[in-house]
């Protein structure tokens, strides 16, 4: 830890997020000039909502920097039940059904993804529950079932959707959390070996979740139904070799690679910019991870402690999860890679993310780096 202390915080955290963020932009205008058979979906509407959504998450992200410490515990209640709710609430006529699953809620012009507001609602009610309960650790009530409840409530209505992929982060970062709040490890213990069948058992009922385990062994099997998006992935990066074929010279992106602006954006930055492009970008994902652990380690209590790290989950563990996904190292969740992928309820939780981890290193290291 006093590496991360000495070498890692808000001084390297602010450029790097401003240049993920650039870049993601940059690379959106790429991919989506391969996207564009709906009048509404064209590459300047979604430049448009996308510069929507990096301003609504700067707003967000200022709030949250210039906040108290106390005001942010006190809405992290506040904010997981809205968040869980407003998961719920897809499920009422009030949400939208887009390929089978209803993962979006319209209200009035504006649609919005609950799931990616409500990780974030996670960490900060299970952030706010750890610090006023810190004193109660060693208590299972305390350190594991009103947690677990709290995890369970959001983790089902993403289940209803359904959306298993999101239930599973739900429930990492939750377990995360409680881990490091620093719950009896017997406890935690026995309620994953209680949950892993209960997820099994879910995760393997549905047969287009047992297709996507067996093209994730093999997307071969079937390249042309499938398989396909596995397969346009991967041929993405292998054309784009070690350099790649230049920014904007892509060919997959060309209604070859379905997604490539959303879940496979990745993809994309393989074969424009080959491996060196996507090096540059997962060690971009490392440095900002390694600051969210610097901060996390300068933290003057648990609530800000746990606030650093969530939020820098939220960054680096989906990013490593999208990763895993387009290289077909890991089996397709449409997990998004934060920063980058189009969807303004992503960016705008992203955004956010970082504004949090800014305001816990806002006390000691505001100074040196210029945050005031």
């Amino acid at each position: 830890m006093q590496f991360l202390v000495e070498r890692f915080g808000a001084h390297q955290l602010l450029p790097v997020s401003l240049l993920l963020i650039a870049w993601g932009w940059v690379t959106l205008f790429s991919a989506s000039a391969g996207v564009g058979s709906e009048p509404a979906a064209d590459q300047a509407s979604k430049l448009l909502l996308q510069l929507g959504g990096i301003a609504a998450g700067a707003v967000v992200a200022m709030l949250a920097f210039y906040a108290s410490p106390e005001l942010i515990r006190r809405i992290g209640f506040l904010a997981w039940g809205a968040s869980a709710l407003s998961l719920w609430a897809t499920l009422t006529p009030l949400g939208v059904e887009v390929n089978g699953a209803q993962r979006w809620l319209s209200v009035g012009p504006v649609t919005l993804q609950p799931l990616e507001f409500a990780k974030l609602g996670l960490i900060l009610g299970l952030a706010s529950w750890f610090s006023q309960y810190a004193h109660r650790i060693l208590d299972v009530r305390y350190a594991v079932i009103v947690p677990g409840l709290m995890i369970a409530f959001p983790t089902a209505a993403a289940l209803l959707q359904p959306d298993f992929g999101g239930s599973l982060l739900l429930v990492a970062f939750g377990a995360a959390l409680i881990f490091l709040a620093g719950a009896r490890l017997s406890h935690l213990a026995v309620s994953v070996a209680a949950a892993i069948p209960v997820l099994l058992a879910i995760g393997l009922n549905a047969g287009y979740r047992r297709d996507r385990l067996e093209i994730f062994w093999d997307p071969f099997i079937d390249p042309l139904d499938r398989g396909y998006q596995l397969v346009q992935s991967l041929c993405a990066f292998g054309s784009g070799g070690v350099f790649g074929v230049g920014l904007g010279a892509g060919q997959q992106k060309w209604s070859f690679l379905p997604e490539a602006h959303t879940d496979f954006i990745l993809a994309v930055i393989g074969e424009e910019l080959g491996l060196v492009g996507v090096t540059l970008l997962l060690l971009a994902f490392t440095l900002l991870g390694l600051c969210s652990l610097g901060v996390a380690a300068r933290a003057r209590d648990l609530h800000g402690h746990l606030v650093a790290i969530g939020a820098g989950m939220l960054l680096w563990f989906q990013a490593a999860i999208n990763a895993g996904v387009a290289m077909s190292r890991l089996p397709t969740t449409g997990t998004t890679l934060p920063l980058f992928s189009y969807g303004r309820s992503s960016m705008i939780v992203s955004i956010a993310a970082l504004g949090l981890i800014l305001h816990v290193a806002r006390p000691r290291d505001a100074a040196r780096s210029g945050l005031k």
